[in-house]
């Protein structure tokens, strides 16, 4: 099924915690963008894209059960450097069309797919490609597979884990309740993995984009049975390094509960060629805790890192 794109979805000025929005971010909300939907494979996929069409552009991939909208308060920053930064919706999730089943390599080919239509292709370099969570996973995959059509990869918070650690089953399922009033879903909305967020502002901005309404109320965007329906092959990180196509960075909240020290310095030792990068005072939804560190981070590794490509 496709979901029809609203208009960006309300901001309350002050979240119900008491904190207002700061102005930065009612100013990159002002901030003109484009959106657009393109079929392929029987499904619509959403695009979202900031700045004109320059020379360098960057991907932005979102986590699971989220939505493109979690990336508007960094994409107006990221275009700043005559850039255009493209956001897309992965299949199942926000308002692109949901499928029979899922799996990593799809997900990588709608990403670059939506990504085109949006205009990441159209400059003179090839596009950086960003992923935070499962995001990152789709990243990895698009590294791999179709690594010559990036610059670079960046991988935000996304654990890799030894092989005999790796998840053996789906995720439980969510989503799919009807809610009676939009108030109701709100607080029913959670951070996955859950963890406290200071910038309730945000939290409440993106829970708003992450409903749309129902006969008899509200409901999630994402599909319900979208884990029950995403197959994937465990793979030693080890293989993964061995197989990728374009240089890679990594990026983690210094506090993430998802990528502790141990496996972050197992990362490390897997990946010799990436740069690996903490942000502090974030966890594992870094986007969220400090967006403009982030931002600052993703400009400094684009601008500054000249690993050779893998061709």
């Amino acid at each position: 099924m496709a979901v029809p794109e609203d208009q960006n979805p309300p901001l309350v000025n002050e979240s119900p915690s008491g904190m207002a929005a700061p102005e930065w971010f009612t100013k990159a909300l002002k901030t003109p963008f484009e959106t657009g939907h393109v079929t392929h494979k029987g499904i619509d996929l959403a695009w979202k894209a900031w700045g004109k069409k320059q020379k360098n552009c960057i991907i932005l991939i979102h986590g699971g059960t989220a939505h493109k909208g979690w990336w508007d308060a960094m994409g107006p920053f990221l275009a700043q450097n005559e850039r255009r930064v493209v956001a897309i919706d992965l299949a199942g999730m926000g308002h692109s069309g949901w499928r029979e089943g899922y799996d990593l390599s799809q997900h990588g080919e709608d990403a670059l797919i939506a990504a085109e239509a949006g205009g990441a292709f159209a400059g003179e370099e090839r596009p950086v490609l960003v992923g935070h969570s499962f995001g990152g996973f789709v990243t990895m995959m698009a590294a791999i597979e179709h690594g010559k059509r990036l610059s670079r990869a960046i991988i935000l918070d996304s654990p890799f884990r030894p092989l005999s650690e790796q998840r053996s089953e789906s995720p439980p399922r969510r989503g799919g309740r009807v809610y009676a009033t939009i108030d109701e879903a709100l607080a029913r909305f959670r951070l996955l993995p859950e963890q406290a967020c200071e910038n309730t502002w945000l939290v409440d901005y993106i829970a708003r984009g992450s409903l749309h309404p129902v006969e008899g109320g509200y409901t999630w965007h994402f599909d319900p049975q979208l884990w029950q329906k995403l197959s994937w092959t465990r793979q030693a990180p080890e293989d993964l390094a061995k197989a990728l196509r374009a240089p890679l960075a990594f990026i983690r909240g210094a506090q993430s509960d998802l990528v502790p020290d141990p496996l972050w310095t197992y990362m490390q030792g897997v990946f010799k060629d990436s740069p690996f990068i903490d942000v502090p005072e974030a966890r594992h939804h870094l986007i969220l805790d400090q967006p403009l560190a982030v931002i600052a981070a993703l400009n400094a590794l684009i601008e500054g890192w000249k690993t050779p490509r893998k061709d």
